[in-house]
């Protein structure tokens, strides 16, 4: 089920990546520090971690709606090989496809910001018997986020620097344990190269046209979605077990590619109901306890077809009282073609976390009507 999610993530890049564009590529280092955000951590922190990217780009040239909306952003696929500095953290290599957007400029100095998400694949997880000290991370497979902000000058036409600095997160999202996750951060110096340089005719040759996919999102929105999560018990190498999730919300979209969502949500969890019967409850009691009411809010971001949301939700003590006030959860995922009369369909990778502890990883659909 793990590995859906992550295709599902693989496939998102692709469709980001198929846009017309201008293409360059970046070599980027930085020089970071994991940082230790629990203290039941067991590993010493390395005194340097090094962080090397290899970056494909496309300069979005803001032929399509949300390309002029998000200010022609590039949209970015990297390579990543880290090296966390020690033997128990042992190293990592990533795909992660970004975009990257202009915040401000200041003569020839531009602001932005770099977001992406993707797969990594760590090579010393936890082993309670090899490597016992990484209790951060038990598995192989993980996702891996990147949040930066930079500064870029350009040499000239075609080469540009920038410095930039963030955090970079990786997890996967207790479908595995441990997973209290890895957390870096530090510096990063990028050198970009454009392959060609679209001169001033080509630019205004561009036709703006008016996209159609802005008449098929309305104002006012219902929208329904169904997630299924996956997570290990405490017990590593234990068995997963299910999530059941459903919502059903209504949508406003104040920006043609922003919109604000709120809306009622119940949640069923199998290893609740497991430990509440391990614990000598009625199995009417188990059942009862497992599941979870929730109201929640959640703003959409979308970029085409591919969109992130980002909800909070706040559990409301019924059928259960509840034991958490509140959780966060962040949706990566795609719109499918619209079914005539019947809304738009998308499907998508969840990931739900309590404050800084994640709770599961999912994959879910939803249609918009």
């Amino acid at each position: 089920m793990i590995r859906i999610a992550y295709l599902i993530c693989l496939s998102i890049c692709f469709c980001l990546a198929s846009t017309q564009a201008q293409h360059g590529i970046s070599a980027v280092y930085a020089r970071s520090k994991v940082i230790k955000h629990r203290d039941n951590l067991l590993f010493d922190v390395p005194s340097l971690t090094n962080e090397f990217r290899l970056t494909y780009t496309y300069q979005t040239n803001g032929d399509k709606a949300w390309e002029r909306f998000w200010k022609k952003p590039r949209i970015a696929l990297n390579g990543i090989y880290v090296d966390f500095g020690n033997e128990v953290l042992g190293s990592a290599f990533a795909i992660v496809p970004e975009l990257h957007f202009s915040l401000a400029r200041y003569k020839k100095l531009l602001l932005n910001m770099q977001f992406g998400t993707g797969v990594a694949y760590l090579t010393k997880p936890f082993d309670p018997i090899d490597n016992p000290n990484n209790n951060a991370i038990g598995s192989n497979l993980n996702n891996i986020s990147s949040l930066k902000f930079g500064i870029e000058y350009p040499c000239n036409d075609r080469l540009t620097t920038s410095l930039s600095t963030g955090l970079v997160h990786l997890s996967n999202g207790l479908s595995s344990s441990p997973n209290t996750g890895l957390n870096i951060y530090g510096a990063s110096l990028n050198v970009n190269y454009k392959f060609k340089v679209r001169n001033l005719k080509d630019e205004e040759s561009i036709s703006i046209r008016n996209n159609e996919e802005s008449a098929t999102y309305r104002k006012w929105i219902v929208d329904a979605q169904y997630h299924y999560g996956f997570t290990e018990h405490s017990t590593t190498g234990g068995p997963k077990y299910g999530v059941h999730a459903i919502s059903l919300g209504a949508g406003y979209r104040y920006k043609e590619f922003m919109t604000v969502l709120a809306g009622a949500e119940y949640e069923y969890n199998d290893r609740a109901y497991t430990f509440f019967k391990r614990n000598f409850e009625t199995e009417e009691d188990s059942r009862r306890m497992a599941k979870r009411s929730i109201l929640y809010i959640e703003n959409e971001f979308r970029y085409g077809a591919v969109f992130n949301r980002f909800r909070l939700g706040f559990y409301v003590g019924w059928p259960y009282a509840k034991t958490k006030s509140n959780y966060i959860k962040v949706v990566t995922g795609i719109y499918l073609p619209n079914i005539k009369g019947y809304g738009k369909p998308y499907i998508g990778v969840t990931l739900k976390t309590h404050t800084s502890i994640a709770d599961y990883l999912a994959i879910m659909g939803g249609i918009s009507f």
